[in-house]
């Protein structure tokens, strides 16, 4: 009878975990997105996808929160009732943010002292901000070179040089660079959303998070130049005569 209502007890564990993987999968979508064009992708457009999906693989949060869990499944099974407890705990926390939580636990984990856990969080924004710059930059490549076609397609149009629907072929690509830039930029509100709460989560403690505030600023302010740069290309296209 024990054992069975133990093994109860570690099927509904397993599914907790299972359901709290998912919700972590799923916080961040991949930002990789699609090419609805048919002509092949550019050096920078292949760049900017590659860059993207690095973002998205590489958040130290994200990575944090699958190992939490699969540790707490581990956990479980080794420790029984204590353990049980503390999966439903974890469920309980997913609820208002699986990743911010697993990742602050475990850097508490790892570091008792709060300067010294401070100071890794900042690191670990900073090397996403490092990661965001460089993809910045290869999004300006890309919507300097989009601009310069969007421009060439609505002249050609214009001049009767190019049906519609030879137009519409052409701008294509260019949509599907700002669905994926779009994409890229909320993913990325996402993360900022994920560090802003983690930084609650610290405040809440008495710990002085100014450090960690600063570094989420520059963040912010990277993911608002990004999002401004695709607003632009979006009022672009739509401006063009064969938008529709």
């Amino acid at each position: 009878m024990l054992i069975a209502r133990r093994t109860g007890k570690s099927i509904v564990v397993v599914s907790l975990s299972l359901a709290l993987l998912q919700a972590g999968c799923v916080s961040n979508p991949t930002m990789s997105g699609g090419n609805a064009s048919s002509m092949p992708l550019t050096p920078a457009e292949q760049r900017m996808r590659q860059q993207s999906s690095g973002l998205d693989a590489k958040t130290s949060i994200q990575g944090c929160a699958a190992g939490a869990v699969a540790g707490a499944l581990l956990g479980m099974l080794s420790d029984g009732k204590r353990s049980n407890n503390m999966m439903i705990g974890a469920a309980a926390g997913c609820a208002v943010g699986l990743a911010a939580n697993a990742y602050v636990q475990s850097k508490r984990q790892q570091y008792q002292n709060d300067e010294q856990r401070i100071a890794a969080m900042t690191a670990d924004v900073r090397a996403e901000n490092a990661r965001i710059s460089s993809l910045i930059a290869t999004t300006e490549e890309v919507i300097a070179a989009d601009s310069k076609r969007l421009a060439q397609v609505n002249a050609a149009y214009r001049n009767k040089a190019i049906s519609s629907e030879q137009a519409r072929r052409d701008l294509a690509g260019v949509k599907a660079n700002r669905d994926q830039m779009q994409s890229t930029v909320n993913a990325l509100k996402d993360k900022q959303s994920d560090w802003v709460e983690i930084s609650n989560l610290e405040r809440q403690t008495g710990t002085n998070t100014a450090q960690l505030d600063q570094e989420i600023g520059v963040l912010k302010k990277r993911i608002s130049g990004l999002e401004q740069e695709v607003a632009l290309m979006d009022k672009q296209i739509n401006a063009s005569p064969v938008a529709g």
